[in-house]
């Protein structure tokens, strides 16, 4: 596998664009970024802590809504991690929740970086207007885009299945590369490594 998803570093957070860091690695060449990006409750903390073996990575809290600003990771040498805001759904006031779309969306667009963003999606939910809209708004960018299916020790093997169908086809995104993922069981962890590494080699 060409990137290691072990021993990560917090870099920075930030929340405007002239703030961002650049992230090199030892020979001056910016590192590949990847951005995490999901509902405020789709336990997108734990899958950060899991994949990259480290237990606090990503602050994870019974409070959807944490995470407020663009947090900034790397494993050295080899990639740099983007843990974006949750959406939706978040126990903060108004102003934050309306200043995620303007963060986001210029993140997004103007992080030249940037070269794969894996969506997070909660398995026992089907997708609403907004989230298919956001979905769409990805792949408008001409970034690769991995669906991760979280929390499927929730689910029956029969619902993984059909709920799976449904997202997909709900998503409009039938191409689209995806991964059931439990941190809780220890679940999928190396299925995601290999999609990663698939997207960006």
């Amino acid at each position: 596998m060409k990137f290691r998803f072990n021993n990560p570093q917090f870099v920075k957070t930030a929340v405007l664009p002239k703030d961002y860091p650049v992230i090199r690695n030892k020979s001056g060449d910016p590192l590949i970024e990847i951005a995490f990006v999901g509902r405020s409750n789709v336990g997108k903390s734990s899958l950060i802590n899991h994949l990259f073996q480290h237990h606090g990575i990503a602050r994870t809290s019974s409070t959807p809504g944490k995470t407020q600003h663009i947090n900034f990771f790397q494993v050295p040498d080899s990639l740099a991690i983007v843990d974006l805001p949750g959406y939706g759904y978040a126990k903060v006031p108004d102003a934050v929740r309306k200043s995620w779309g303007p963060m986001v969306q210029s993140y997004l667009e103007g992080r030249t970086t940037l070269k794969l963003v894996l969506f997070l999606f909660d398995i026992r939910r089907e997708p609403n207007e907004e989230d298919v809209e956001l979905m769409q708004w990805f792949l408008r960018q001409g970034k690769p885009v991995i669906l991760v299916l979280t929390k499927v020790d929730k689910v029956s093997r029969g619902e993984m299945e059909s709920n799976t169908i449904k997202i997909i086809k709900r998503f409009d995104a039938g191409a689209l590369p995806y991964v059931h993922y439990s941190a809780t069981k220890n679940m999928g962890r190396t299925q995601l490594i290999k999609k990663i590494n698939e997207e960006l080699t």
